[in-house]
C-alpha cells in the first residue's frame, strides 16, 4: 500500500504503512495515520479507564470536519485531513497540549479552530502540517508562553487569534514567519508591556487587537512597521495619556477605540497626523473630565466619535473639532455624547445640519440661553425627544422638546422673581412694623405723668405741683 492510497483512505478510518530508509529498504515498525474523519477519539478518562464516546463528522457539502464540543481530553499523533476539507474545527474541547506529532497532514486545510480548550503547551512546529493554512484561532485557551517557532511554516497565515490566553511576554521572533498575517487579537493576554519591535515582522498587518492586556504604556516607533494598520483596539488598558507619538505614524488608520483607558484629559492636538481615521471611540473612561480645544482636529475624515459613558466629562471645548494650522472644523456625521456630565453643548462645536446624529440622552443639561440653539434646530435623529433637563427648577426633568427657545433665559426665571418679590415685601412690612414698634414705644416711654407732693414747712392742705402755672 503506497503513501497516496493510504492517504485517501485515511478518510475513513486508521491506515497503517510502512516507512523504507535508504537503498536497502530496510522496514520500521508500522507507523499509524490517523484519518480523522469518522475518528474515534477519547472523550473521557474515568477511573484511568479511557472512555470512547464519539466521533468527528466530515461534511463533503461544507468541505468542514467537525470535532467540536464532544468532550476530546487527547488529541493522537499523526492526525490526517482527507483531500477537499478546509476546515478543522476543535472548539470547546478539553485538549491541554497540541504536540509537533497531533497534525500529519493538513495541506488542503484553510481554517484551524481549537478555541475553547484547555490548551497550555504549544510545541515548535506543531502546525507545520498545515502549508496553506489562512485562520488559525487558539483564543479562549489557557497558553501561557509559545516557543519562538511555533508559527513556522505558516507562511500563508492571514488570521491569527490569541485572545484570551495567558500570555505574559510575546517574543518578536514568535511573527518572524507569518510574513503575510492581516489579522492578530492578543486580547485579555496579562501583557503589560510591548517592545519596539514588537510587530516589525508584521508589515501587511491591518486589524490590531490589544484590548484589555494591562498596558501603561505604548512604545513611541511600535507601528512604524505596520504601516497599513486599519483597525486599532487598546480599550480597556491602563493608558494615562493618548499615545500621540506613537499615533502619528498611523495615517491610514480608519479605527481606533480607546475606551476604558485612564485619560483624565484630551490635550490639543492629541490624534495629530491621524487624518485618514474614520471611527473613534472613547467610551467608559472613569476619569476623563474634558476635551481641551483643537483636540479632534486632526482627524478630518472622521465620520464618527463615540464619548459616552464618561460620568465626570462635564466640559467640551468650543474648538474641540477645529483644527490648529487653519482653523477649518472637522465635519462630523455621528456625535455620541450619552451618560456624560455635560450641562451644555457648545454650539459652536460643529458646522450642524440635517446630516449630523447627535446622541445626548442621560446628560445634566441646564436648560438655560445657552442652550437655546438646541429648540428648534433639526438633525438627522431627532435627539431633543430623548435629551432631559436637569435644571433650573421649572425645567427639571423636562425634554428639549417640551420647550421653547422664548422661555430660556440666563437670568433669573419668573418664578424666582416672584419668589424674590414677595421675600422683599415681606421684609419691608416686617421692617416697616418693627420700626412703627419702635417709635410707638419711644413716644410712650417720653411722656411724663404729673406728680404731687407735700412740702415740709407748708400745711399739709396747701398742695403744690409740678404741672400748674405759677402765681395762680
Amino acid at each position: 500500500m503506497n503513501m497516496k492510497m493510504c492517504l485517501l483512505k485515511a478518510f475513513f478510518g486508521l491506515c497503517v504503512f510502512h516507512v523504507a530508509y535508504g537503498q536497502d529498504a530496510t522496514t520500521v515498525p508500522p507507523v499509524i495515520i490517523a484519518g480523522v474523519c469518522n475518528m474515534s477519539l477519547v472523550t473521557s478518562i474515568e477511573n484511568n479507564t479511557p472512555t470512547i464516546l464519539k466521533k468527528c463528522v466530515c461534511n463533503a457539502l461544507h468541505k468542514d470536519v467537525d470535532c467540536s464540543d464532544i468532550g476530546i481530553t487527547e488529541l493522537p499523533d499523526l492526525i490526517s485531513f482527507p483531500k477537499g476539507i478546509h476546515i478543522a474545527n476543535f472548539e470547546g474541547n478539553k485538549i491541554s497540549s497540541l504536540n509537533k506529532d497531533t497534525f500529519y497532514n493538513g495541506r488542503d486545510i484553510f481554517e484551524l479552530d481549537v478555541s475553547y480548550n484547555r490548551i497550555d503547551f504549544v510545541s515548535s512546529k506543531a502546525f507545520n502540517a498545515f502549508k496553506y493554512l489562512k485562520r488559525l484561532d487558539l483564543s479562549h485557551n489557557r497558553i501561557w508562553n509559545l516557543p519562538t517557532t511555533a508559527f513556522e511554516g505558516l507562511s500563508n497565515l492571514r488570521r491569527l487569534d490569541l485572545s484570551f490566553n495567558d500570555l505574559i511576554t510575546i517574543f518578536p521572533a514568535l511573527f518572524s514567519h507569518l510574513t503575510e498575517l492581516q489579522e492578530l487579537s492578543l486580547k485579555s493576554n496579562p501583557l503589560q508591556e510591548l517592545e519596539s519591535k514588537q510587530f516589525e515582522h508584521l508589515q501587511k498587518l491591518e486589524h490590531l487587537d490589544l484590548a484589555s492586556t494591562l498596558l501603561k504604556v505604548i512604545p513611541d516607533h511600535i507601528f512604524v512597521f505596520t504601516p497599513k494598520l486599519k483597525f486599532l483596539n487598546l480599550a480597556n488598558n491602563h493608558l494615562t495619556e493618548v499615545p500621540t507619538e506613537a499615533f502619528h505614524v498611523l495615517d491610514h488608520l480608519k479605527t481606533l477605540d480607546l475606551s476604558g483607558n485612564s485619560m483624565q484629559i484630551i490635550p490639543p492636538e492629541a490624534f495629530s497626523g491621524m487624518r485618514g481615521l474614520v471611527n473613534l471611540y472613547l467610551d467608559r473612561m472613569p476619569y476623563l473630565q474634558r476635551i481641551d480645544k483643537f483636540a479632534f482636529g486632526d482627524m478630518v475624515h472622521l465620520q464618527e466619535l463615540h464619548c459616552s459613558y464618561n460620568f465626570i466629562l462635564f466640559e467640551i471645548d468650543p474648538n474641540a473639532f477645529v483644527r490648529k494650522v487653519n482653523n477649518e472644523r472637522v465635519s462630523l456625521d455621528q456625535l455620541f455624547l450619552r451618560q456624560n456630565a455635560l450641562s451644555t453643548i457648545p454650539k459652536t462645536l460643529l458646522d450642524w445640519n440635517e446630516g449630523i446624529e447627535l446622541h445626548l440622552r442621560d446628560n445634566p443639561l441646564f436648560c438655560d440661553c445657552n442652550i437655546d440653539w438646541m429648540i428648534n434646530i433639526k438633525l438627522k435623529n431627532n435627539f431633543q425627544t430623548h435629551a432631559r433637563c436637569a435644571g433650573p427648577g421649572d425645567y427639571e426633568g423636562k425634554f428639549l422638546s417640551e420647550l421653547k427657545d422664548s422661555e430660556l433665559t440666563c437670568g433669573m426665571h419668573m418664578s424666582e422673581v416672584i419668589l424674590i418679590v414677595c421675600a422683599i415685601a415681606t421684609a419691608i412690612l416686617v421692617l416697616v412694623m418693627i420700626v412703627a414698634f419702635l417709635l410707638w414705644r419711644r413716644s410712650y416711654a417720653g411722656y411724663t405723668k404729673p406728680y404731687f407732693y407735700a412740702p415740709k414747712n407748708k400745711h399739709i392742705n396747701d398742695i403744690d405741683y409740678t404741672g400748674a402755672d405759677d402765681g395762680i
